[in-house]
């Protein structure tokens, strides 16, 4: 199979961050990236990232390569693996909150703090294997390479009998039901709000273990 799940190292995260930018494409994801992107928007992610990866244990990042193409990646992820019960204080700097780059941005500052929200009702202090991000390069998408990155997570899950917590886009709802997740809460954003056209769905999404 030319697909393979490697974890993230220091130097795959400016590509890491351009997939994220060409994944996030539409519906309410888009508003989380400048158009056009800045080659200083991308150095500020990447450092952002690369942070985290230092600093944050709990947090594992991981890559899909398509040993076909050089290597190449074409999906990442970023599992956040609470294991243990925490405190308010503890977890308050895992919920988003819009900063100054969301400034003039109601869409992401209206995002930012939908996911605040469902975050907290839904996973808050307790123990959760959580996927903070997944993303698959739009050139290859339908390839396998983002059920790879979940089943890595839920298998970890099912280890500790843990459930496992996300949201879903519209695009990757269908996968993430196929793997056992089931929908708890779905989020209607109006995109004329924002200048655009339509409506995008948000779906918080949890699988329990099996018995």
């Amino acid at each position: 199979m030319p697909l393979e799940l490697h974890p993230v190292v220091e130097s795959d995260f400016p590509d890491f961050v351009r997939i994220q930018v060409a994944a996030f494409n539409n519906g309410m994801t888009a508003y989380l990236v400048p158009r056009p992107v800045s080659e200083d928007w991308i150095e500020k992610s990447v450092d952002k990232h690369i942070k985290c990866f230092r600093a944050e244990p709990d947090c594992r990042f991981l890559k899909v390569i398509d040993t076909e193409q050089s290597g190449r990646m074409i999906a990442v992820a970023k599992w956040r693996i609470n294991e243990k019960e925490r405190t308010e204080e503890q977890i308050q700097p895992m919920l988003p909150v819009p900063g100054e780059e969301q400034e003039g941005n109601p869409a992401a500052q209206d995002f930012m703090w939908y996911l605040n929200r469902v975050r907290r009702e839904f996973m808050g202090t307790k123990p959760f294997y959580f996927l903070h991000l997944l993303v698959t390069h739009p050139e290859h998408q339908r390839r396998g390479a983002g059920a790879m990155l979940v089943r890595w997570g839920i298998e970890q899950a099912d280890k500790v009998q843990l459930p496992s917590f996300l949201e879903a886009t519209e695009v990757g709802r269908p996968l993430y039901a196929s793997l056992g997740f089931n929908g708890v809460h779905e989020e209607i954003f109006d995109l004329s709000k924002y200048g655009s056209q339509g409506r995008d769905r948000s779906t918080v999404m949890i699988r329990h273990p099996p018995n």
